[in-house]
């Protein structure tokens, strides 16, 4: 029981994040539109760039799973 309680936990995370990356790729469309039609100011269109250039969160461990590897 412990381990589909943990399978299923895993499951949910994974469903959660991939939900807020598709949020947040709209979210970033949306705000290039924007952009695109003069409606951010100087500030927006700079931190709008930074999040583009913004490179991929790393593993801390080089998981994938959620299990560290032992040392």
């Amino acid at each position: 029981m412990a381990i589909d309680d943990l399978l299923d936990r895993a499951r949910e995370q994974k469903r959660r994040r991939e939900e807020s990356a598709e949020e947040l790729a709209a979210l970033l469309k949306a705000l290039d539109g924007l952009a695109g039609v003069g409606m951010l100011d100087t500030t927006q269109k700079r931190e709008l760039g930074k999040l583009r250039d913004r490179p991929l969160v790393k593993r801390r461990n080089g998981s994938r799973n959620g299990v560290g590897r032992e040392s």
